[in-house]
């Protein structure tokens, strides 16, 4: 669904996504029946409803009053923001840059909890020092101070990028001077509290409350593969950003002497074992002089075939996009993606050819130091149509490692 712009502030839009709404309605709802439950000789069907809703839209204002200045902050630390996109309880940023120091992640992470319990303070500071706890206004302002401090302790919580996640890997980047460290350690502590809440969401299923059990059960599970998920990610990045064009098994060449006639090439092109192959190679005793696309059988006459030669028709080698074999991986898939059919060329230092590359090439060189090693008729499935394998997005990721200034 599209989402809605409210307001714009130093050039950045700030949206409202319609299942706000939905949210909004839900939360209001679930007010009101506490009121009713709690305060049903106090208050209303009405009263709890103007309640509900007003706590839920002006907790919904509060959290944008923090996003705001929460963005202020991050962007005086470098950071460069798109677009911010509130989802209720919550905002997602579209980040086109990320804070590259410790210190500033730390600034960063720690201003939305410090905020939400300001917030906290000065609304339940009111709420106390009321004369009347019965005034609809005083129970709406309590309930937000109360839910304030929550929000704040939640953003607490080390897991994932929430602020406690983000706070806990700065802090430990800032005195180890690693970031893998602290991302490590963040990840290693998501998988102790998703384990721990599997378990305890285990018994609460059999012995107390089946609802909340099954709850808990769910969030601890998922806990669990994202962070399996994370030491993955950690294993492609370290790939991406160490490994070299020299440790792939690489495509070999095509060769053709540049005296062969058209009808020598046909009969090359026939025998070929590979579909996807689709360049030869010209050499001329031995040196490389060229290469041509099969494709130019189609711009000549078949009656010609025996008078043409393949090498009036090549073209330089240095056109053909190429790599060296000492390239890191990352650098050859964004010089992969710059090229129209997927094909890399790679060179040793002396400039000689010593083979082709894809994206199939690279995917399952990948997965195999992953320890995934997938069928030969899913690799040859995937040798034809050149994609990664298993929907590996490499180049957003060596886009979102530079963002993040790991590149």
């Amino acid at each position: 669904m599209r989402s809605w712009q409210i307001f714009k502030i130093w050039g950045i839009p700030f949206k409202i996504h319609p299942y706000w709404f939905v949210i909004l309605f839900l939360f209001s709802w679930s007010i009101s029946n506490q009121v009713n439950l709690s305060s049903g000789d106090i208050y209303n069907a009405k009263e709890a409803w103007i309640i509900g809703f007003l706590t839920s839209f002006f907790l919904m204002t509060s959290i944008m009053s923090h996003e705001v200045l929460h963005t202020f902050v991050s962007l005086n630390q470098g950071v460069k923001i798109k677009n911010i996109t509130f989802y209720f309880l919550g905002a997602i940023l579209q980040i086109d840059k990320y804070c590259q120091t410790a210190k500033g992640n730390i600034k960063i992470a720690i201003v939305r909890p410090l905020l939400c319990f300001a917030t906290a303070f000065i609304f339940l500071l009111i709420s106390n020092y009321s004369a009347s706890q019965e005034l609809i206004s005083i129970n709406i302002i309590s309930r937000l101070g109360i839910l304030n401090f929550f929000l704040g302790f939640v953003n607490l919580i080390p897991i994932g990028s929430l602020n406690g996640g983000n706070l806990l890997k700065s802090i430990i980047w800032h005195f180890s001077g690693s970031k893998h460290k602290g991302r490590s350690f963040l990840n290693k502590v998501n998988l102790f509290l998703s384990f721990l809440g599997l378990v305890f969401g285990i018994i609460c299923l059999f012995r107390f409350n089946f609802y909340y059990g099954l709850i808990l059960s769910f969030l601890g599970l998922f806990g669990v593969n994202s962070s399996k998920s994370e030491s993955q990610f950690f294993k492609i990045e370290n790939i991406l950003k160490f490994s070299k064009v020299s440790e792939l098994k690489l495509k070999p060449l095509r060769k053709i002497e540049f005296d062969s006639n058209f009808s020598k090439l046909n009969t090359f092109i026939k025998n070929k074992k590979d579909a996807s192959d689709k360049y030869l190679f010209v050499t001329n005793n031995g040196r490389w002089t060229g290469f041509i696309d099969e494709n130019i059988l189609k711009n000549v006459s078949i009656k010609k075939w025996e008078r043409n030669f393949v090498g009036d028709f090549k073209k330089p080698i240095d056109s053909f996009e190429s790599v060296y074999s000492s390239d890191k991986l990352w650098k050859t898939i964004e010089r992969l993606e710059k090229t129209d059919e997927g094909f890399v060329l790679v060179l040793n230092a002396a400039d000689i050819p010593l083979g082709i590359i894809d994206r199939s090439k690279i995917g399952n060189f990948i997965l195999n130091k992953l320890g995934l090693n997938l069928p030969s008729e899913i690799v040859n499935k995937l040798n034809y149509k050149n994609q990664y394998p298993l929907g590996i997005q490499l180049p957003r990721i060596i886009n979102l490692m530079k963002q993040k200034g790991d590149l």
